[in-house]
C-alpha cells in the first residue's frame, strides 16, 4: 500500500483524488490547501495550519504538489531528501537549476521524481487520433489569448510551457534550433511571441502566442505525409485534407475528413507513469525523462525573446 499526499488547491485535490479511485494499492493518507505565497499549508480533514513541512512528508510515501511558491518548493526538498516520491508539475520549480537540484536529490535518496502535464489540455486524446504522428514535418501551433477587461495580460511563461509540451509530445526528438522574438505591448514583459523550432529529425514547428488578442484561439496545423490536419482546442474541431490520386476527372483529388477526438484527461495517464515507476524499482530519471525538457525548452526560447527585447530597447 502506498500512502499518498496531495498538495494544492481545492479544485486541484478534488481532481486528483478522483483520479487516484481508480488504482488499487493507494491510500490518501492527507490532503493539504496550499495557496501560492503563503508559508503554509491547511490540512482538509483536520483543520490544522501546517507551517512544518517534515509533519507533511513524515505521513506519506509519495507526494502530488500541484501548487507553486515557496511552501512548495521547500515541501518538495523536504520530500526528496527523505526519500519520498514525488510527482508535481514543471511549473512549481523556480529555474532549470533548481530542476538539476532536485533531480541530484532524488537520485542521491533512490527515489522517483516526475513531472505530470501542465495545464488540461486534451493532448492524449488528441494524439489518439492523429494518424501518421511519427511522419509529422511540420507542426504550426497558434495560442491567442483574449485581453481582459482589465487590460492585464496572462503568464507568457505558463502559456509557453503548456504549449510546448504539447509540441514535446508530438515530435519526440533533439531540438537543434530555435529563433525566438517578442514584443511588449501592455507591460515590460512580453505577451506576444513568435518562435521557430528545429529538430534532428527534420520536422519544423512554428509557435506563435498573443495574450493581448482580439479572441480567443487555440489552434494547432500539423503536416504528415500527404495530409494536412488542424485541430482546434477550443472547439475539438479537427479536419483533415488529404491528398489522393483519383483516375476520375470528376472527382476532386482533395479528400476532406473529419476526426473524433477522445476526450482524454491526461492527468490519469501521468499518475499511472507515476505508480508504476515507484512499483518497479528506482528509476534514474533524466531531466528529459522525468518531464522537465518543456521546461527547458521553455526557458532558452524566453532567454532569446528577452535578448531581441534588449535590442529593440
Amino acid at each position: 500500500m502506498i500512502n499518498v499526499g496531495i498538495v494544492g488547491s481545492i479544485s486541484a485535490i478534488n481532481r486528483h483524488t478522483n483520479v487516484l479511485c481508480n488504482f488499487q494499492g493507494i491510500r490518501i493518507s492527507g490532503c493539504w490547501i496550499s495557496s501560492g505565497l503563503q508559508e503554509s499549508a491547511l490540512n482538509i480533514d483536520t483543520g490544522i495550519t501546517c507551517t512544518d513541512t517534515e509533519a507533511i512528508v513524515g505521513q506519506v510515501d509519495a507526494l502530488i504538489i500541484t501548487d507553486t511558491g515557496s511552501f512548495c518548493n521547500r515541501l518538495v526538498i523536504a520530500a526528496l531528501r527523505k526519500a519520498r516520491h514525488v510527482f508535481l508539475y514543471p511549473s512549481v520549480v523556480c529555474s532549470i537549476h533548481e530542476a538539476f537540484q532536485l533531480i541530484q536529490l532524488a537520485r542521491e535518496a533512490n527515489t522517483i521524481l516526475l513531472c505530470g502535464h501542465t495545464g488540461n489540455t486534451n493532448i492524449v486524446g488528441f494524439i489518439k487520433a492523429l494518424p501518421d504522428i511519427h511522419t509529422i514535418s511540420m507542426i504550426e501551433l497558434q495560442h491567442y489569448f483574449k485581453i481582459s477587461e482589465t487590460g492585464k495580460s496572462g503568464d507568457i511563461s505558463q502559456a509557453l510551457l503548456s504549449d510546448i509540451e504539447i509540441i514535446n509530445n508530438l515530435v519526440h526528438a533533439r531540438l537543434i534550433s530555435i529563433k525566438a522574438k517578442g514584443l511588449c505591448m501592455l507591460s515590460s514583459q512580453p505577451e506576444i511571441i513568435n518562435a521557430r523550432l528545429e529538430f534532428d529529425n527534420g520536422c519544423a514547428a512554428n509557435y506563435n502566442c498573443n495574450l493581448v488578442a482580439a479572441q480567443n484561439e487555440f489552434i494547432i496545423t500539423i503536416v504528415v505525409k500527404n495530409r494536412i490536419l488542424k485541430y482546434n482546442f477550443i472547439t475539438n474541431e479537427f479536419t483533415g485534407w488529404h491528398l489522393h490520386r483519383t483516375l476520375n476527372r470528376n472527382e476532386s483529388p482533395i479528400f476532406v475528413e473529419n476526426i473524433q477526438v477522445e476526450q482524454t484527461d491526461p492527468l490519469f495517464g501521468d499518475l499511472s507513469d507515476f505508480f508504476k515507476l515507484i512499483q518497479s524499482g528506482p528509476a534514474f530519471l533524466s531531466i528529459n525523462d522525468n518531464g522537465f525538457e518543456s521546461y527547458v525548452m521553455t526557458d532558452r526560447i524566453l532567454e532569446k525573446v528577452m535578448k531581441t527585447l534588449i535590442q529593440c530597447a
